[in-house]
């Protein structure tokens, strides 16, 4: 019953926009187990490269991008998802 519990947080994590990476290191796990149980639960959306090289052009201070990261740590959210979800809610 506890890996069910830990294999769901693990998906709820990964899905928060956290990597593999970030989601092995968070449960004491190797990247590899972490894959299968996402693979398993029908999550794993593998990267897919786009022309994107920039995002949106922006370019922002060393502090800003300080203050984005400790937000998004405080959120239990990445970088990447945090300002997604910022701008999402941005448009609406």
């Amino acid at each position: 019953m506890q890996r069910l519990a830990r294999d769901a947080a693990i998906c709820v994590y990964h899905q928060d926009g956290h990597k593999l990476s970030e989601c092995a290191s968070k449960f004491r796990l190797d990247r590899q187990r972490v894959l299968q149980i996402l693979k398993k639960a029908g999550i794993w959306r593998p990267y897919v490269k786009t022309n994107r090289t920039k995002f949106l052009g922006v370019s922002v201070s060393e502090e800003t991008k300080e203050a984005l990261r400790l937000k998004a740590e405080a959120n239990g959210k990445s970088i990447s998802r945090f300002a997604s979800d910022m701008f999402d809610e941005l448009v609406k």
